[in-house]
């Protein structure tokens, strides 16, 4: 493709000469524009907002200090600059009374100084920083009804260019537009087929046909959040140390799904943020609040989990206020900031809005930290909907019976034999000690020929041999039901691997015991014996109060909970355990004889991954803490049962002696019926139970499954926030309450913040002057290539200042009153006449705007990291469309990982392998190196614009990454089955990569490429058979290999384009 090409000697002259059209002085100067950016930038740091640093009393920043006296003299007097003391002082040669001074290492230029005199004598009329009022609706400029403005959004831009001489470019040729418009819109190149049916369609509309086809494209939803993902600091791990891996793929299809359903950008605002507090929510709602729970979390061992908990919630103030204020917020962690009008305990005031959350300072190692909730897709949904359906279904017909059954019941009498325990789901493992009852017996070592071990077979566990250790037989007495085994300071009962359970599980344990006097000794435990530290998991008795200890170590990894009162010596008790897999205290209980008890926490902070590994030991820790008294009818069940179940197994009685009883109580009668129901009745009642339970424990099966997603979640007790003096965690000052910067505040006077969801209605409110400004800028930004204030993150007075101020405030106001309608912002941006503009640089367009911020032509953009993979995918026929599900892991240099986190990196297969982009996993300590050449972002912290470079690394990674040489090699693959000649086949290839034709000299370089590289590969079948070998996918075997080389490398040349690899 031919270019004009500008000679680099004289390219520096030319950008010279445009600097003198760039900076003409405007006719009148205005203070906002013109004298607030000199004023932050060489006065804020001494006479700015931050007023632990202000010297002389002097605030430059305030409209009524700049106009009052100082040292006897007006700082600013207007029409007269002469006896302006700030003019006097900029000014002054004397080094004393000069300002700056000069250890401030800053000064102002001869122009800037002129600047401020001509304000002065003009009247220095104050006005307030723009992006602090709020935006008004504007009139479009006259030239709205010029033939080249195509909307509202033209007639502002060429209002512009009209006032530089600027004149707009030709449109861009339909294959150029199509090309861009798809790749914009979808992150995707469009298919031979869309190219020529657009081309074909001859209609005014076609265009917007595209667009409206593209807008409603699934993928469009992709392509939108795959900023959004930047923006949300969204990875795969932790982002320190180890570096574990989380899992909120769950939140990322959200934001795939409310780009697709358009969510009105005010609703996608108030559920990221406050999502969890709004009335009634629903899962979907609070899913989305995992924006503020993407940050990086540290599981190292030692920290300090104050300190912790205070950069988490200085990371959500810093975001929040990054993506939807655009204010460098977090300058005022340590003090005032220096240049908004931002005070340090401003910025604690919002903090206090993000510090009430219940999580620790350290994070599970590996997994999800709570807060979480279970985050089902929508065909989980379906069936879990269907599943409680049925349940209900028969829950009723149950309850319509629940008199004929209990008429049945009258007649048990001595019938009952009990065949199953009564409460069997998912029971994995019961110790009996009396030999009744049995399904399966195992020999034992010594004597204890009547110890016997109860596998269910619900669940799909091998049994290991049980032995008595320390003596030659076990002892056995009377117990609650049959036989009870007596432990004592002699013996303890080895377990083997009976059974393995992990933290994240969910489990309960369930004994009787019987103690004679306050006892202290363990009832189960599994330690490593090789390791000396308390770790594992143990169940004892101190002083009859029951204690669990369950982490990998016990020290400063585990839960460790005791009951707040002790168990009844000289009688029977029975207690249990339940723990709901989240590692936490507050998904434990212990329960006495049904009832659940008050429990001490002795520690809560069991984070690393933690599998039993050991010998089950019955009676004692290893060979010590032996336990004095009785065990009866010990059991293991792989879920925590819940209060119900629990009183059931607490009522000593079997089935035959409750029903003999005249007046059982409530639980035995709960326990009569559930065993009627599940074993002896006969009826179509009977059938409905058992189908009830077997339904119960299916739909346990499944929401096992469903993948949990970490969330935002407010404490019960709202908690005190302190300005931290120096931002240090441990030097609290004042208490502060939540609240907004008083600068942002344009509402009544007394607005009242109580919560996040407060702060997120007000962030979408009219009375904030930024978030409907920030918003549409960076959507210009996405789709022009630089925003109208050029400094996305920095609205604030050392941010650029708008480029087309009445454009901005006119989108923001558009985009506000149409309901934050974002397809409807898209849309009218893409097919405006200036985003048509064809993006060719022309030698006046190079002397007049070098950087197109008056917008004469169409910005030409390499294409991002993701979009370049997901390209080359897609035009070779390898991408996988699926949308959403977990990360995947493509190819990746090896040892990465475990040079840097100590892991190793498990590359995917199949289709995993060729998903987009954005569905790789993103580990922060080792983001995938590829998209990281192309300057993705490591996702630690919140990102607006990725910067844009041009290596030669990045050409090294085009040409040999094993995904873009296995693309080539894909793509030749088409180009030889799909047509027949050299010449068909190269044009074809041509048009997949770039959506134009080629011209025939373009068709004769690629032709004269092929026949040296069939040359090449018939001379050296090696590396003929090497090149197409690369990846997974297999070549067609029935294409001869030499040829398929050549081929290839003819399409890496291809897909290595200039205009493939930008967007034009």
């Amino acid at each position: 493709m031919s270019r004009n090409v500008i000679p680099l000697l004289l390219q520096p002259l030319l950008f010279l000469g445009s600097l003198s059209v760039l900076a003409a002085p405007p006719a009148t100067v205005d203070f906002a524009r013109d004298i607030r950016p000199i004023l932050s930038d060489t006065c804020y740091h001494c006479h700015g907002p931050d007023q632990e640093n202000q010297q002389a009393d002097l605030r430059l920043d305030l409209k009524q200090s700049l106009y009052q006296k100082h040292d006897g003299q007006v700082l600013v007097l207007p029409g007269d600059a002469k006896n302006s003391l700030l003019y006097q002082r900029i000014t002054a040669t004397d080094p004393a009374v000069a300002m700056p001074p000069e250890e401030a290492q800053v000064r102002l230029s001869s122009e800037q100084k002129e600047l401020i005199k001509t304000w002065i004598e003009e009247g220095a009329v104050w006005k307030d920083h723009w992006a602090f009022e709020a935006p008004v609706q504007v009139s479009l400029p006259k030239v709205a009804s010029d033939p080249w403005v195509s909307n509202e959004i033209d007639a502002f831009v060429l209002a512009k260019m009209k006032e530089r001489g600027i004149t707009p470019s030709k449109v861009a040729s339909k294959e150029k537009l199509i090309r861009r418009v798809t790749l914009d819109l979808t992150g995707l190149p469009p298919t031979q087929q869309e190219v020529a049916a657009f081309l074909e369609d001859d209609s005014t509309e076609a265009y917007q046909r595209v667009v409206r086809r593209l807008l409603d494209s699934d993928r469009y939803g992709e392509r939108m959040a795959m900023q959004w993902l930047d923006v949300a600091r969204y990875a795969d791990t932790n982002g320190y140390q180890t570096d574990g891996e989380r899992h909120m793929w769950r939140w990322r299809e959200w934001v795939i799904d409310a780009f697709n359903s358009n969510k009105s950008f005010r609703d996608f605002t108030i559920e990221q943020l406050a999502g969890d507090l709004l009335p009634d929510a629903t899962t979907e709602q609070v899913l989305a609040t995992g924006f503020n729970r993407n940050h990086r979390s540290n599981s190292e061992g030692g920290i300090v989990f104050e300190e912790y908990l205070v950069e988490y919630a200085v990371d959500r103030v810093d975001t929040t206020a990054t993506v939807w204020l655009g204010l460098t917020m977090g300058c005022a962690r340590c003090h005032d900031h220096k240049y908004d009008p931002i005070s340090q305990r401003e910025f604690y005031e919002v903090m206090a809005f993000f510090n009430n959350i219940p999580e620790r300072g350290r994070v599970i190692k590996y997994g999800n930290s709570f807060p979480v909730i279970k985050a089902p897709t929508r065909q989980m949904a379906m069936q879990l909907k269907d599943y409680q359906s049925e349940a209900a279904r028969l829950r009723e017909r149950l309850d319509q019976n629940s008199k004929a059954i209990q008429s049945r019941m009258t007649n048990l009498g001595e019938t009952v034999d009990m065949v199953k325990p009564v409460i069997h789901q998912d029971l994995m493992i019961q110790f009996n000690w009396d030999g009744s009852h049995k399904q399966k017996t195992y020999e034992v070592e010594g004597k204890a020929k009547d110890y016997d071990v109860i596998n269910t077979g619900e669940v799909d566990k091998e049994l290991y041999e049980a032995t008595v250790i320390d003596r030659d037989e076990a002892q056995f007495v009377e117990g609650v039901q049959g036989q009870a085994i007596k432990l004592d300071q002699s013996y303890r009962i080895g377990g083997g691997a009976i059974v393995q359970f992990a933290g994240h599980q969910k489990l309960t344990l369930s004994t009787w015991i019987k103690v004679e006097q306050p006892s202290t000794g363990t009832i189960m435990s599994m330690l490593n014996p090789e390791d000396r530290r308390p770790q594992g998991f143990s169940w004892r008795l101190v002083d009859n109060h029951v204690q669990v200890n369950f982490g990998p170590r016990w020290l400063d990894d585990s839960v460790r909970l005791k009951t707040k009162q002790p168990i009844e010596s000289g009688q029977w008790n029975h207690i249990a355990f339940t723990s709901d897999g989240t590692q936490m205290a507050r998904g434990m209980a212990i329960y006495v004889n049904g009832e659940r008890q008050e429990l001490d926490v002795l520690l809560d902070i069991f984070t690393g991954t933690y599998k039993t590994n050991s010998t089950m030991v019955i009676g004692a820790e290893g060979d010590q803490h032996h336990l004095n008294g009785l065990l009866d009818e010990t059991r293991f069940y792989l879920r925590d049962l819940s209060p119900q179940e629990i009183r059931s197994l607490a009522v000593p009685q079997t089935p035959a002696e409750i029903a003999g009883m005249k007046q059982p109580t409530v639980a035995q009668s709960e326990k009569l019926l559930h065993y009627y129901l599940d074993q002896v009745d006969s009826s179509a009642q009977g059938d409905d139970y058992r189908k009830l339970r077997a339904l119960e424990s299916t739909t346990r099966r499944f929401v096992e499954t469903i993948p949990t997603s970490m969330v935002m979640q407010e404490n019960v007790d709202r908690g005190k926030t302190h300005v931290l003096i120096r931002g240090q965690y441990d030097n609290p000052g004042a208490e502060v309450t939540m609240n907004i910067p008083r600068s942002l505040l344009k509402g009544p006077d007394g607005q009242a913040f109580e919560s996040r969801l407060d702060l997120a209605r007000w962030i979408v409110s009219d009375q904030n002057p930024l978030t409907a400004r920030v918003i549409v800028n960076r959507f210009w930004h996405q789709f022009f290539g630089r925003g109208v204030v050029k400094t996305l993150e920095d609205f604030g007075s050392q941010g650029a200042p708008p480029t087309h101020p009445r454009l901005l405030d006119w989108l923001a106001v558009e985009f506000r009153s149409n309901d934050w309608d974002v397809k409807a912002l898209v849309e009218l941006l893409v097919t405006s006449s200036t985003y048509m503009q064809d993006s060719y640089v022309s030698e006046t367009h190079l002397r007049q705007d070098p950087e197109n911020i008056w917008l004469g032509r169409a910005s030409r953009l390499r294409l991002p990291a993701e979009t370049l993979r997901d390209q080359a995918l897609a035009v070779s026929g390898l991408l996988n469309g699926k949308i959403g599900g977990p990360s995947v892991k493509p190819y990746q240099p090896e040892g990465l990982w475990k040079e840097i986190a100590s892991q190793a990196y498990d590359q995917g297969t199949g289709e995993d392998l060729y998903r987009r982009g954005m569905y790789t996993f993103w580990k922060r300590t080792v983001p995938p190196p590829t998209m990281v050449t192309f300057d993705a972002s490591s996702r630690e912290i919140c990102v607006l614009s990725r910067s844009r470079t041009n290596t030669p690394l990045q050409a090294l990674a085009l040409l040999n990454e094993v995904s873009y040489v296995e693309a080539a090699r894909n793509l030749a693959q088409q180009m030889m089955l799909t047509e027949k000649s050299p010449a068909a086949r190269l044009r074809w290839g041509w048009r997949q990569v770039t959506s134009r034709e080629p011209s025939d000299y373009e068709v004769s370089v690629l032709a004269n490429s092929l026949q040296r590289n069939l040359k090449r590969y018939a001379a050296d079948s090696d590396a003929a058979k090497e090149l197409v070998s690369f990846g997974e996918s297999i070549p067609a075997a029935d294409l001869d290999v030499s040829e398929l080389a050549a081929y290839t490398a003819v399409a890496s040349m291809l897909m290595n384009l200039d205009e493939v690899i930008n967007r034009e």
